[in-house]
């Protein structure tokens, strides 16, 4: 598992879109830089916090995903697509961190 999450941070080097595009929404992509730390973790209690708080991100993913192709598909406006794809893939990333924040103080008690 650790691997996987080491993977991540590969998508860090989209940041680079930066200087060839100059848009500085590229630059979100540095915050994948700290996955690179996960590889050689060993901790059970974060693998079993990360893995109920990506279960979490997939349910919203899932959600989210189906209730916006209905909605699209409703209304026939395909313009949503780019901004749905950015609230789907953004808003996964903060059900992720947010579990994992959750997760991490509950199993302190």
């Amino acid at each position: 598992m650790k691997n996987m999450l080491w993977y991540l941070g590969f998508l860090s080097l989209l940041s680079l879109l930066y200087f060839v595009e100059g848009k500085t929404a590229f630059l979100w992509f540095l915050s994948f830089i700290p996955y690179f730390a996960t590889y050689n973790i060993s901790d059970e209690r974060l693998e079993r916090n990360l893995g109920r708080a990506t279960r979490n991100a997939f349910v919203y993913t899932i959600l989210f995903g189906v209730a916006t192709i209905v909605y699209i598909y409703l209304t026939r406006s395909t313009e949503l697509f780019a901004p749905a794809f950015v609230i789907l893939f953004g808003g996964s990333l903060i059900v992720c961190l947010f579990s994992l924040f959750y997760y991490d103080k509950a199993g302190k008690k």
